[in-house]
């Protein structure tokens, strides 16, 4: 009986440990219920109602019924039939033609086919062509990343850019085609579109504090300048650079980001003048970038989109996107917390080459 008393009191004891301890380890944060019921409200049908007075094209004119109907005349490449898009932000549709195209008609409806009674006639004027690499000296760690995106067009692809007002998370379609100037029409296709809801992953909401990245990240850090005497030299787009970045994912699906310190910017006709990196004084920097962000918790994929920018040095410099300004791309992004770092990695085209970046955040 003694020894049954000492065994049952050694399992208890194991026990108690155990679930203490696991109590101990159990990270603090938002309820995983709320990232669920954040995803859940995506598989909603928006009404027909929210469809019609929610989006916009830029430059489209609205007509009365459906679009002619197609020949199937014309070159007409869509490489998805699933898109997902963001709240306030919209989405881009992109597509590409071998063929010297007008315009394109889109008609949107609802995940049940019911479709408007109007379509949005969408000249060429109104469609962004190939996009020109830039190479522009930026403020901050994110902002070099940034001017070197975006330059996944060619000369023969297309964008519209289709914007927000109001739709909530949820589903709905729509059907696209082109036309040339002899009104030949393409054949159609339909696309349905996830509306993301903001927030939807408890394990990468917190403070983060930039502490690393890898080699391309270092790499991107860099640029080439043709000098005044025929050579090329490589140089850092800064030296001494002092940032402190903190990123702040919320359990609502806001979002903002900081950068504080001094660093000291390439000086580009110095350099190109006298072929060495040359940098200006040092300045200080104090700014914040603020909007939200999205997980796809099927392609486990993170979108961040800036609504705002602060800078508590020079007030004149803040700016509001009413449209948002796509920050981190989710069709390129992945983020997930590994031994208790958040890593973002971010892919991205340069030419005919793919480079991915990682950044690594501590909890702060």
């Amino acid at each position: 009986m003694k020894i049954f008393k000492i065994t049952f009191l050694i399992i208890a004891f194991i026990c108690f440990t155990f679930s203490c301890s696991k109590s101990e380890n159990k990270t603090s944060g938002p309820d995983d219920d709320l990232a669920q019921q954040q995803n859940e409200t995506e598989n909603k049908i928006i009404p027909i109602s929210d469809i019609e007075s929610g989006i916009r094209i830029a430059g489209a004119t609205k007509k009365t019924g459906t679009p002619p109907s197609p020949n199937s005349k014309l070159d007409f490449q869509i490489n998805t039939n699933k898109q997902e898009a963001f709240q306030e932000a919209g989405f881009d549709i992109t597509f590409s033609s071998l063929d010297n195209i007008k315009g394109a008609y889109v008609l949107f409806q609802d995940s049940d086919g019911n479709k408007l009674d109007k379509y949005l006639e969408v000249p060429v004027s109104a469609l962004d062509g190939k996009k020109d690499s830039e190479n522009n000296i930026k403020t901050s760690k994110k902002h070099r990343k940034k001017s070197i995106q975006n330059r996944g067009l060619t000369g023969n692809d297309f964008e519209i850019d289709v914007d927000f007002d109001n739709i909530p998370a949820g589903t709905f379609c729509y059907e696209i085609c082109i036309y040339d100037a002899d009104n030949n029409i393409s054949a159609i296709q339909n696309i349905c579109v996830k509306v993301e809801a903001w927030g939807g992953n408890s394990e990468i909401v917190g403070e983060w504090i930039f502490d690393r990245s890898d080699d391309d990240s270092e790499e991107n850090d860099t640029t080439e300048i043709n000098c005044e005497n025929g050579d090329t030299i490589t140089v850092n787009y800064d030296s001494e650079d002092n940032e402190i970045w903190v990123l702040v994912l919320n359990a609502n699906g806001t979002y903002y980001e900081t950068y504080k310190g001094s660093v000291r910017y390439l000086d580009y006709e110095t350099t190109q003048a006298n072929c060495s990196a040359s940098y200006n004084k040092e300045e200080d920097i104090d700014e914040k970038y603020s909007g939200n962000w999205a997980y796809n918790e099927d392609k486990k994929t993170l979108t961040i989109i800036d609504f705002k920018y602060e800078n508590f040095l020079d007030a004149s410099e803040n700016e509001t996107y009413t449209d948002g300004s796509v920050y981190f791309d989710g069709n390129n992004t992945t983020a997930k917390v590994i031994s208790s770092e958040l890593v973002i990695v971010d892919s991205f085209d340069e030419g005919s080459e793919t480079f991915s970046d990682t950044y690594i955040f501590k909890r702060k």
